[in-house]
């Protein structure tokens, strides 16, 4: 497995697909943090990218490769999302809460259906429309593929190494964008939002216009992630983009942080590294099943469970963190300076919470059985209520001795 990581093709394959999530993360934090709406279609406006994109360069490509048929494709994928952000944003950002989720839900698996039921479509193909639940290949020679990083790098190890690099920039122009938007008079608008609907409303802020501003601009930027995914993946298909997709990249942005942009950052690497080792761990554990002839311990690898125990991760995680990893923090200077300050005062709580970030990781590649799982968990849990016990005592030690 070690020599697996250090292959460079792999390892620029997983670093190239973390650097879409964070494109993804980034602009759905723009939407769930920022505004403090509550959208579960993320995934539809990435799909929606990943589509347009394949069918301009299936349509247009050749097979030298074109740089303006991926440019173009990356440009006519961002208006495409942002159109639809549009059309979707005007009537459901008039709802709030529960609503609003299962209005975007709705229009995620609208997408999804649709792009099933794609091989009726023949004005695009006259023998399978868009492929219907298979998908298409943007290079199986329907118009002359086009896979313009192959044919300007004439080698496997350069694509890899070019849309590493051009993913990685775009991450880097998707998170200045999206800072300066929030650091402006129209960011300042959005964020007042969020913290009181009422009270902006009072003070002059278009509710409808500021709303729909932030989901184009988040729909925008995941149509930018769908494009990149679509031309380095060379295929497009409705699997891609399911609710589970659409789920996962809440959970990077909740986890990161509702608010935090580096902490989206860091929570896209902790998820993703965490799902690819649970799924690659050679390792069997012992698990109750259960049957027609009753209950029974069968033994099974640990990746056919690392849904499971991938979920008991994120329940430990947001109970040692509810605010995610940084809350509405970024990672800057003052964060570090504050963190240095905190552990000169008591070095018992960062030291604690240092452990149960070992146990955790110590637990996920040692744990052979069930029983040692939940002795760890409720190890983390105990260590926690250790903490909040010491910062209630922190807190009240200063009353009680002026009292005194």
């Amino acid at each position: 497995m070690l020599e697996g990581l250090l292959n460079f093709p792999n390892m620029a394959n997983h670093l190239t697909l973390i650097g879409i999530y964070v494109i993804l993360a980034l602009s759905l934090n723009l939407i769930n943090g920022s505004l403090g709406a509550f959208s579960l279609g993320h995934n539809a406006f990435w799909g929606m990218g990943a589509y347009v994109a394949g069918m301009l360069i299936w349509t247009t490509g050749s097979p030298e490769g074109s740089f303006f048929g991926f440019v173009g494709s990356l440009a006519a994928a961002m208006l495409a999302a942002a159109f639809f952000g549009l059309l979707v944003g005007i009537p459901c950002l008039r709802l709030r809460g529960d609503y609003l989720a299962i209005a975007t839900l709705g229009f995620a698996e609208i997408f999804v259906i649709c792009a099933r039921n794609s091989e009726g479509w023949t004005v695009f193909n006259q023998e399978r429309g868009l492929g219907g639940a298979a998908g298409f290949s943007l290079g199986d020679g329907f118009q002359g593929g086009n896979d313009f990083a192959l044919s300007m790098t004439g080698s496997l190890n350069g694509r890899y190494l070019f849309y590493f690099a051009f993913t990685w920039t775009m991450v880097a122009l998707t998170f200045i964008t999206i800072r300066n938007v929030l650091r402006s008079a129209h960011g300042r608008a959005i964020e007042s939002i969020r913290e009181d609907e009422t009270a902006a409303e009072l003070l002059g802020v278009n509710l409808t216009h500021y709303k729909v501003l932030a989901f184009v601009i988040g729909a925008a930027f995941a149509g930018l992630a769908g494009a990149l995914f679509a031309n380095y993946r060379a295929t497009v298909s409705p699997s891609q983009f399911l609710l589970m997709e659409g789920i996962k990249i809440l959970l990077m942005a909740v986890l990161g942080g509702l608010g935090s942009m580096s902490g989206c950052v860091v929570a896209v690497f902790v998820l993703y590294v965490s799902e690819q080792a649970l799924t690659t761990l050679a390792m069997h554990v012992p698990f109750l099943s259960f049957s027609t002839q009753g209950f029974e311990l069968v033994d099974k690898p640990l990746k056919d469970l690392w849904q499971v125990i991938f979920s008991i991760i994120l329940v430990l995680l947001m109970l040692l963190k509810p605010q995610g990893l940084m809350g509405r923090r970024e990672l800057d200077r003052k964060y570090v300076h504050e963190i240095l300050v905190s552990w000169k005062q008591d070095p018992i709580l960062p030291s604690v919470t240092l452990l149960q970030w070992l146990l955790l990781l110590l637990t996920l590649a040692l744990s052979a059985s069930p029983l040692s799982l939940l002795a760890s968990i409720a190890v983390v849990v105990g260590l926690q209520v250790f903490k909040q016990k010491r910062r209630s005592f922190r807190v009240a030690a200063p009353a009680g001795g002026t009292q005194a």
